[in-house]
């Protein structure tokens, strides 16, 4: 880490200020101006702007991918940047906490959108993400493929109100594939999107659409299914 020497390495000359004084040989950063004084936009503030001596040095030492901040100021220890909350983590834990916890008591699930909603404005999460990230926690709390029916009936209602189009839809589906291949369920498939279309959750249009460019394994995996919904589709245009 940077230790500070104590001494004053301002350079007498503000436009030739070196990064190798402040900084040492083995570090790097670029000079920052600070914006509590935004300055006169005259060139007689410009000129003030370059003579100002209040500048913040950002430097990333050899061992660190954060950046500190050091101040040219008597006190120059540096001061450890706050990494960046990871959105997405954040937000899919307290989905899965609603959702578990909503489940073992049956609370109202409008209640339990709510909570939801609410998470999703704290962590700043798009609409298609909090779709996709609410099909990967329904899917992963579920513990056995035959306990799906259940977790459906369930949580259905909310999915029905978060997934009204086909884009909606879309993303579900997509998770369903992604989930499967990456959790080696490609054989629970085929039931998972039979117990959500049976559930009013999926539109028979859009699975169709959606099978019709799923990965290979996915495709053969729910080929009865398809047909099944052909059948179906024909029949119901038939009769129409």
């Amino acid at each position: 880490s940077t230790q500070s020497t104590g001494e004053d390495t301002r350079c007498s000359d503000p436009d030739n200020i070196s990064e190798t004084d402040v900084l040492g040989a083995d570090h790097w950063g670029v000079i920052y101006r600070s914006d509590e004084d935004e300055g006169d936009s005259s060139e007689e503030g410009e000129e003030m702007e370059r003579a100002e001596f209040n500048r913040k040095w950002y430097v990333r030492h050899p061992d660190c991918s954060e950046f500190d901040e050091i101040s040219d100021s008597s006190d120059s220890t540096p001061v450890p940047s706050d990494p960046e909350p990871d959105s997405d983590v954040g937000f899919y834990g307290e989905v899965c906490d609603s959702f578990k916890a909503g489940y073992a008591i049956q609370k109202d699930i409008d209640n339990v959108l709510i909570e939801v909603n609410a998470s999703k404005h704290a962590y700043n999460i798009s609409v298609a993400d909090q779709l996709m990230h609410s099909t990967r926690a329904l899917l992963e709390l579920c513990p056995e493929i035959k306990e799906f029916p259940k977790y459906v009936k369930y949580f259905g209602p909310m999915f029905m109100k978060l997934a009204k189009d086909r884009d909606s839809q879309m993303v579900i589906l997509d998770e369903i594939e992604t989930w499967a291949l990456e959790k080696s369920r490609v054989a629970d498939t085929q039931k998972i999107l039979h117990i959500l279309y049976n559930e009013d959750v999926l539109e028979e249009s859009n699975i169709l659409e959606w099978a019709d460019s799923a990965d290979d394994d996915i495709q053969t995996s729910i080929d009865k299914f398809i047909v099944w919904l052909k059948e179906a589709e024909e029949e119901s245009s038939e009769s129409d």
